[in-house]
């Protein structure tokens, strides 16, 4: 991927990345809200790796691998008239959901400048082209604001408030009920978290018709 921006190139990782890619994972404030971007106990030897494993996806013309789409894909987010990798945009499917999501993880010394969601905006756009995505996903934690400000900025718009789940179903006997209560029973008194914010963003092109709750008027007729 290579995408210029008015003030930003989103590309592939390098090798040479690996010193500020390490640097953005252990940001205060990616510790806080992904505290397991890439991998808890990183290093510049498994950043490299990691960095070696994106490469590989370009080098077969690929964004997500069909054999391990669990590791998505990372893109460095770079300025324009430096080269410095100020960040990262991070791209994957979600299990179970067939759908892609992306997100954003900003060096501290360079956010509230816009640079997040001019990224987001640009690669969101390039996604839905590319792929012929009917929509692309973002989400993000109740308590922060900042990210939910830049999927405003990049175009999404808010579709609900989730909270987590669990796939009762790729774990255990669904056809048996008693099995099924008491694991539900004990997942309860574990409680949730307070939630997250689920955006999305459709493609122009996209042939669904209601996009998001209230926009369109119901106008009495079955489909």
């Amino acid at each position: 991927m290579y995408i210029e921006t008015e003030r930003l190139i989103i590309r592939t990782l390098m090798e040479q990345d690996a010193e500020a890619l390490l640097e953005i994972k252990y940001d205060e404030q990616v510790l806080k809200y992904d505290p397991t971007f890439i991998k808890r106990d990183a290093t510049k030897d498994t950043v490299k790796a990691a960095i070696a494993f994106y490469q590989s996806l370009e080098d077969k013309g690929l964004i997500i691998d069909d054999q391990h789409p669990e590791r998505g894909n990372l893109f460095a987010i770079c300025l324009k008239d430096t080269g410095d990798v100020i960040g990262v945009i991070t791209v994957h499917p979600l299990e179970y959901l067939y759908e892609l999501q992306m997100g954003w993880m900003m060096n501290s010394k360079f956010t509230g400048k816009g640079y997040a969601s001019e990224a987001g905006a640009a690669v969101s756009d390039y996604l839905l082209e590319a792929l012929s995505l009917d929509y692309i996903s973002v989400v993000m934690d109740t308590d922060n604001p900042a990210s939910f400000r830049t999927a405003q900025k990049s175009g999404f718009k808010l579709f609900e408030k989730r909270y987590p789940y669990d796939y009762f179903y790729s774990k255990y006997n669904v056809e048996n009920f008693d099995e099924v209560k008491k694991y539900f029973e004990e997942m309860q008194t574990r409680g949730y978290c307070d939630g997250y914010y689920y955006f999305r963003k459709f493609n122009k092109y996209s042939k669904i018709k209601s996009r998001f709750y209230g926009d369109t008027k119901y106008d009495g007729r079955f489909s």
